[in-house]
């Protein structure tokens, strides 16, 4: 029979596993799956009142409704989590979920928020030394800075960004970096560089199997195309594109699903 201790340590050692697969099934795009593993770490958590963990629950499920575009919900689990965070004086996990708030902000085109909620995310990660939630956070305030048009404020932190995701070996982040450098590339009409950045961050992507990472680069090569006129190209990288956003019940599944209905309405508009 276990002891109240031992039962204890089950429990937060089940919990565990469940975050764990939640993870894995979110990386392969199999959100059902991970919604039910990380739902199942947050109730073992919360019986046996284990903060750090209900904090890391909640901001994970937070993410993966973010990608579902459920922006409400994930604004609910970003803010319980910080929260939990701000109760057990968890800095890193505080950082994370200024992160998490000021990138869903950005989603929702608020970018001022997004940007307060970043800096806070930045200052608290240099304060401490954490050199993985530092390039997360200038990436993200580059993406603020790249849609309001401040291009070499922009390129500046995702090199800023890369340079730390290099030392530390994060090729998810890499990937991402040089994602947001090819697509700054493109607004320059830099398009040869656009592409190169592009082609790296699918070959990380597809080392990894990371496949929402994939799906995007997918996009984004078929953006330079388009942009250089291949059109034909272009269709065939997005259609590539869709097939894995829709797999994933991802919301980007409808903006490239635009481009492909746009290519289409043009192609229509030049025969006629």
């Amino acid at each position: 029979m276990l002891t109240l201790g031992e039962a204890h340590q089950d429990k937060l050692a089940q919990a565990a596993g469940y975050g764990n697969l939640g993870l894995i099934y979110q990386t392969h795009g199999e959100l059902g799956k991970a919604e039910e593993m990380l739902g199942k770490a947050l109730k073992l958590y919360e019986v046996i009142a284990f903060k750090k963990g209900m904090a890391a629950s909640s901001g994970n499920l937070g993410i993966l409704y973010q990608k579902r575009g459920e922006l409400g919900k994930a604004e609910e689990m970003y803010s319980k989590a910080l929260k939990l965070n701000e109760a057990i004086g968890h800095k890193r996990g505080m950082a994370a979920q200024y992160a998490n708030l000021g990138v869903m902000y950005e989603t929702r085109g608020d970018l001022d928020k997004a940007e307060e909620m970043l800096r806070k995310s930045i200052e608290i990660n240099e304060a401490l030394g954490n050199k993985e939630g530092m390039a997360i956070g200038y990436t993200n305030l580059g993406i603020v800075y790249d849609t309001r048009g401040e291009l070499e404020k922009a390129e500046q932190l995702y090199r800023k960004a890369l340079a730390l995701n290099k030392a530390l070996g994060r090729k998810e982040g890499m990937a991402a970096n040089y994602g947001n450098l090819g697509l700054v590339h493109v607004k320059r009409g830099e398009l040869g560089k656009a592409e190169e950045m592009e082609r790296k961050a699918l070959e990380l992507d597809r080392a990894l199997g990371f496949k929402e990472g994939i799906a995007r680069d997918y996009g984004n090569l078929g953006i330079v195309y388009a942009t250089q006129g291949d059109l034909s190209q272009a269709e065939a990288l997005w259609k590539k594109s869709l097939r894995l956003f829709q797999a994933m019940h991802h919301p980007n599944a409808e903006k490239v699903q635009q481009w492909l209905d746009d290519l289409a309405q043009d192609r229509t508009t030049s025969t006629q």
